[in-house]
């Protein structure tokens, strides 16, 4: 709220007579953050400045209900985990024994998985609680992503590739179909992001499909585009209107030369709206920080553990791309306390440094034979390349822990340059590695 006060009035008057001060005197902080005497006179006070006034007392009472035993909401988790580990088993079945299994076969268990993935989609929809936001997905987008892979038989050329595009297409509906069914709104946002990041990855497969492009090159492509969506994904979540942080009607000086509705100010702030949003964006972040991670997850053996061109480009770009997964992975969870925000990326990276150990017993990836045999240049560009792997995954395991309190404050801003340059040089390096010169060049002779 706006508030013009006598310039001798005391701000505990003024918020006692507005009714503030009926359970006690409120903490008040300053636009900087610290807080504010209640003697304070109105004089002495930054004019247009914004003043926070927190309730002690409310706080406290939500802290208290916080440490409530927990044995409260510990009645019907086991449901829910029997059907992530069918819907993990499934999985397991279409990825693994697409070529045992007779076409009948695997109809019958894509029926099974689709009508798991309803019951399991009308469930989470129907019952589900607040605190069951990202569980509610998970389960039902990895069933329908069974149900989608199941369906391409495998007598198809490149049926491997077009299955993964159905399945990623079906987990999009799937969580598009609980979306729209369900009533808890931090579902419905963790959904509506899982969707759209099924989409993203779905349409990436579909365009190399076309292109006849391998399922190496789609994994590298997807993995090089886990980095700039993980950095974008807190900016992307909070949905406010227009006129939520700027009073459009106040401050503008000029109408618009087009035609346009000025958005409309919100003048009140509720705290359950916000308290709502928040929870909202945490959904988001959540879910969307988990399939990320499980896509990086995913795409990392794909990637490596296998032959690699010769072409010094290609390998250049593949060991970039190593690099610049490997960074933002470790770096960009530092911004945030939550446990879950944190261990899932660096889980992702754990299978990715994983399998490049693999695939440095195995003679693969960058450490291929035939990528190695082209020349000393490339035997140079390897060592340096690889090199600079080290160097920076060393750099990462010292920059972490030192980047902590007001001393270290140079170190975590080095981090952040590293950061940045990680997630700027993901893609292109990802296309890189893709060959994607390759096709240009062919383009450009026809």
């Amino acid at each position: 709220m706006d508030l013009a006060l006598p310039l001798e009035e005391r701000i505990a008057d003024v918020l006692r007579a507005g009714g503030f001060g009926d359970s006690g005197a409120p903490t008040i902080l300053g636009p900087d953050g610290y807080e504010v005497d209640g003697d304070t006179r109105a004089e002495d006070l930054v004019e247009g400045g914004l003043y926070t006034i927190v309730d002690l007392d409310a706080v406290l009472e939500r802290a208290d209900a916080a440490r409530a035993p927990a044995d409260e909401n510990r009645a019907d988790h086991g449901v829910r985990w029997m059907l992530l580990a069918v819907a993990a088993l499934l999985l397991v079945v279409c990825v693994g024994m697409p070529a045992e299994l007779d076409p009948r076969l695997r109809l019958v268990a894509a029926a099974v998985a689709f009508i798991g993935a309803l019951l399991t989609a009308m469930t989470w929809a129907a019952s589900a609680r607040e605190d069951f936001a990202l569980r509610g997905v998970v389960a039902p987008a990895a069933l329908s992503f069974a149900t989608g892979t199941l369906l391409i038989p495998t007598s198809l050329e490149g049926a491997a590739h077009l299955s993964i595009t159905t399945g990623f297409f079906a987990a999009a509906i799937g969580t598009t179909i609980i979306a729209l069914m369900t009533r808890v709104r931090s579902i419905r946002a963790a959904a509506a992001s899982v969707a759209v990041l099924f989409v993203v990855f779905g349409s990436v497969w579909a365009v190399t499909l076309l292109l006849r492009w391998g399922a190496a090159e789609s994994a590298t492509i997807c993995l090089g585009l886990i980095p700039p969506m993980l950095r974008a994904l807190p900016s992307a979540l909070v949905n406010l209107p227009d006129g939520a942080f700027i009073d459009y009607k106040h401050f503008m000086s000029h109408r618009w030369t087009v035609r346009g509705a000025i958005p409309e100010s919100s003048n009140e702030v509720d705290a359950s709206s916000i308290r709502a949003i928040v929870a909202d964006s945490w959904a988001r972040l959540g879910a969307g920080t988990i399939v990320l991670s499980l896509v990086a997850a995913l795409s990392a053996p794909v990637v490596l553990l296998r032959d690699w061109s010769a072409d010094p480009f290609v390998v250049s770009g593949g060991i970039a791309l190593l690099v610049c997964v490997v960074l933002p992975l470790l770096l960009v969870p530092r911004h945030t306390d939550s446990r879950l925000l944190r261990w899932a990326p660096r889980t992702a990276v754990l299978v990715v440094l994983v399998s490049a150990v693999l695939a440095l017993g195995a003679g693969v990836g960058p450490w291929t034979g035939r990528g190695a045999g082209g020349g000393s240049g490339t035997v140079v560009l390897l060592l340096i390349a690889g090199g600079m792997f080290v160097v920076a995954v060393v750099a990462v395991a010292l920059i972490h822990p030192v980047s902590r309190g007001a001393r270290s404050l140079a170190w975590s801003r080095a981090g952040d340059v590293f950061e940045a340059l990680a997630v700027a040089l993901a893609l292109p390096a990802a296309l890189l590695h893709a060959d994607v010169l390759t096709l240009l060049r062919g383009m450009m002779a026809a």
